[in-house]
């Protein structure tokens, strides 16, 4: 009778562990509910993730109904315009002039970015946020420093050095979560106080509430190398063979697609709140405006030409074509593409490229927010191999390209001037962080993980 119990003991413990797993399954997506919410009502959540993705839905509206606008109205399709621009810009050899004019042209638009825009200016430093609130800061209600409304005390605060109340990530909605060990007070309040002490010191040296490693010109020297890298593309587009279809597809379909998807769900995980709105605003500007780009100028794609001539017309009655992606087709014994694109409502929208602008947009972002130079250098191959995936499925001229970047270029240049752009946003989340305001200091993935060592995983500024 007494080897019952231990053999019951056994039971219970390989019934715990078979629980487990389930058990966790529930409790992380309880806590990605409630860290979604972040002290805000379902309602609110709702109405937040449609106006944050309203330009994004606008864009995509307009698209999809362009088919409706009567024919009569729609202006008249330029054939040659795109192709002759193509061979003005960037063919060297038979257009040398225009070559050079483009390059200086470039250079110059780098330059007077970085004059007005980009280089140190009122938009990266701490006095550009002069007329915000006075700046306070409690240590469990025992000792408050209050700074003028016109300065944030850097030196004050690090010498007075408060220390952070340990319970101050606590919150009803999260409890322990299986397989992660919960931090004590004292852990959690060290740790804070260590990181509270880098963001201060980073201040001091830099005067930037920017992130980490932030690659902010990024969009500068894109510009100023984009005639290189897209004759480089260019010069790499003969040669067709199975190998060099696939991986244009991949890049041309799938990259297009989960890209920025990635990039939103990257942002939104790891890094500061509104950061996710800024890439939808900038998203959305760009689309919007390329689509009625589309529909106000309507230019004639690669294809057309190499299938109807340079000299023949075209007319609103014509199919889309999916060019290059045929060969898709036949390889996987499919018509998906030729079906999608004879559908397309919009098809002599060939100036500006939107897959150009789309992985530049997620470009810009990934270097602006990333720490690491990887991942960096990664988003940066993405636009590489975008621009020449476009190139030798036969679906956009360089032009096209080049134009997608700047109609990027424009809405990441307006969302950094914007008063609630990227100044806001970076120094909203470091504020909230020295002040200890977990909900607005913390990013997704800090909060579903809070109390957790995971929770450093997150967090741009550990």
């Amino acid at each position: 009778m007494p080897s019952f119990f231990p053999l019951q003991a056994s039971g219970t413990s390989v019934l715990r562990g078979l629980v487990k797993p389930f058990l966790f399954v529930f409790q992380f997506l309880y806590r990605v509910f409630w860290s979604g919410l972040n002290e805000k009502s379902l309602i609110q959540l709702v109405v937040r993730f449609w106006i944050n993705f309203s330009p994004v839905f606008i864009w995509l509206m307009i698209f999809k109904n362009a088919g409706l606008i009567p024919k009569k109205i729609r202006p008249p399709i330029h054939v040659r315009l795109a192709m002759d621009m193509d061979i003005f810009m960037f063919d060297f050899m038979k257009a040398p002039v225009g070559s050079l004019v483009t390059l200086t042209g470039l250079a110059a638009v780098s330059w007077l970015l970085y004059k007005k825009f980009y280089g140190p200016s009122e938009y990266s430093e701490l006095s550009s946020f002069q007329d915000d609130n006075s700046f306070e800061m409690s240590s469990g209600g025992s000792s408050d420093l209050e700074d003028s409304p016109k300065t944030f005390d850097l030196v004050k605060y690090h010498s007075c050095s408060p220390s952070a109340p340990g319970d101050f990530q606590d919150d009803v909605n999260h409890g322990d979560l299986v397989f992660f060990k919960k931090l004590s007070h004292r852990k959690i309040a060290a740790r804070t106080a260590d990181i509270n002490r880098k963001i201060v010191e980073r201040l001091q040296s830099t005067g930037s509430y920017r992130p980490y490693n932030c690659w902010h010109l990024s969009p500068i020297f894109l510009t100023a190398a984009s005639w290189f890298l897209l004759n480089i593309a260019h010069y790499f587009r003969v040669e067709v063979y199975t190998a060099k279809d696939l991986f244009a597809w991949a890049s041309y379909v799938l990259g297009h697609f989960f890209v920025p998807l990635f990039t939103a769900i990257w942002l939104y995980v790891f890094h500061a709140p509104g950061a996710l709105k800024l890439f939808s605003f900038g998203l959305g500007m760009q689309n919007i405006a390329g689509v009625l780009t589309h529909l106000l100028l309507p230019t004639a794609p690669p294809w057309f030409i190499h299938l109807k001539g340079a000299n023949s017309t075209a007319n609103y009655d014509m199919p889309g074509y999916a060019a290059g992606l045929t060969r898709i087709d036949v390889e996987m014994g499919t018509h998906l593409h030729s079906k999608g694109f004879h559908a397309s409502p919009i098809v002599f929208g060939a100036v500006p490229s939107l897959h150009s602008a789309m992985a530049v947009m997620a470009f810009y972002f990934v270097s602006y927010y990333s720490r690491w130079s990887v991942l960096k250098m990664m988003a940066l191959s993405f636009v590489c191999i975008q621009w020449w995936a476009t190139i030798y499925l036969d679906h956009h001229w360089r032009l096209d390209l080049i134009v997608g970047m700047f109609y990027s270029l424009v809405a990441i240049t307006i969302l950094r001037t914007w008063s609630k752009g990227f100044n806001k946003v970076d120094k909203d989340f470091v504020d909230a962080r020295l002040r200890f305001d977990f909900s607005r200091g913390s990013t997704m993935g800090m909060r579903v993980f809070r109390n957790t060592r995971l929770q450093s995983f997150f967090d741009p500024l550990s």
